[in-house]
């Protein structure tokens, strides 16, 4: 992810660098629809994390942000739409 702005938030995923891992275009789009459902509707981590399984196809890229959020044992930072710098 990209974070910037003062608290630091969320504000994008970093396509170039997932481009410079060998990531192609659609594997980006995927990772980018995760963290919309994530990041920017307004949801707490545990809902959208439920929807993220529910409503997008199961991919290794999908599956391995949502173990990595479940298993965070200090939560993620957030983005402006959930709460400025809030951490879950």
């Amino acid at each position: 992810t990209k974070a910037a702005r003062e608290p630091l938030t969320y504000c994008g995923v970093n396509s170039i660098g997932l481009r410079r891992r060998g990531f192609d275009a659609e594997k980006i789009s995927e990772i980018q629809e995760v963290y919309r459902y994530i990041f920017l509707k307004g949801l707490n981590n545990a809902k959208a994390l439920d929807l993220v399984e529910k409503e997008l196809p199961s991919t290794t890229e999908r599956n391995y942000i949502v173990d990595f959020i479940r298993g965070s044992e200090r939560g993620i930072m957030k983005g402006l739409s959930n709460g400025i710098g809030s951490f879950e």
